[in-house]
């Protein structure tokens, strides 16, 4: 089997400009690259980036001191939070070189345990000058999404209790959990599925006549095995929540504790 190519990182300092479909341009940069302390402790590699407070309607000089200062998020439920994060993917392939920014001995102590996309930075400058420019615009968009969701989550909920209403131990076994996990570094994902499918051997083992009592303590050591893996690295974030609680409600109902609303919620530190 063919191993995968890791992916190509950028180097400390190494700026880039960030294209919006409106004509703007917003600026992303590194901190810390993959030959750091910080990113070996990931386990693969890795770059912390951060996005820019700047924006503007053309491609910047890099040695514009706009550039440098990091944005701070306060838009929707953002609490000042500086716009940083690492990634282990590739710089997306529309972003523009511009040179080097090296970073400040401050900005490398900035590290936080927090992963996603390039995509999820980059993004942040445009959210936010919406935010302090065009509030209005930005609720009223805020507010059809919202519906427009909502009708989604009405369906797609029909659609979840049927399948929690016939899902089984034996179709969980072969199941591959997390399929589309890509933010969780990959240790991180192979641990999970791993985790998920030692409860669900456990369960079958137990037989479908096993006390409740047992089940419980079963699907009990299941989250608190997640709250050890969380703990210190910090990589259960919303989306990761989120899948983790559904697919161990579908475990729930499978080993026959369905009448069991929101188990997870009992153990879980995340």
């Amino acid at each position: 089997m063919a191993h995968k190519k890791p992916p190509k990182l950028p180097e400390s300092g190494d700026a880039f400009a960030v294209p919006f479909d409106d004509g703007r341009f917003a600026v992303c940069r590194v901190i810390l690259d993959a030959t750091s302390d910080e990113a070996r402790d990931w386990g693969q590699p890795v770059v912390f980036i951060a996005g820019s407070a700047w924006i503007g309607t053309e491609i910047p000089r890099v040695d514009d001191p706009a550039l440098r200062p990091i944005l701070h998020l306060n838009h929707h439920l953002y609490k000042n939070e500086p716009n940083i994060l690492w990634v282990a993917e590739e710089v997306p392939g529309n972003f523009v070189p511009l040179g080097k920014i090296e970073p400040t001995v401050d900005e490398k102590a900035r590290v936080r345990m927090t992963f996603g996309r390039w995509e999820h930075v980059a993004m942040q400058p445009l959210l936010q000058w919406r935010w302090d420019h065009d509030r209005e615009a930005v609720l009223a968009d805020d507010a059809v999404a919202k519906k427009a969701e909502a009708e989604r989550y009405t369906i797609a909920q029909e659609q979840r209790n049927e399948y929690l209403g016939r899902v089984t131990l034996e179709e969980l076994r072969r199941r591959r959990f997390f399929p589309n996990w890509t933010i969780p570094l990959a240790r991180f994902t192979r641990a999970s599925r791993k985790l998920m499918l030692h409860a669900v051997e456990r369960l079958l083992e137990l037989g479908p006549s096993a006390r409740e009592e047992a089940r419980i303590a079963i699907l009990q050591e299941c989250i608190e095995s997640f709250n050890a893996l969380n703990d210190g690295t910090g990589f259960i974030e919303t989306d990761e929540r989120e899948d983790i609680c559904a697919e161990f409600e579908a475990i729930v109902h499978a080993c026959g504790l369905g009448a069991h609303e929101d188990l997870a919620d009992r153990w879980r530190e995340w």
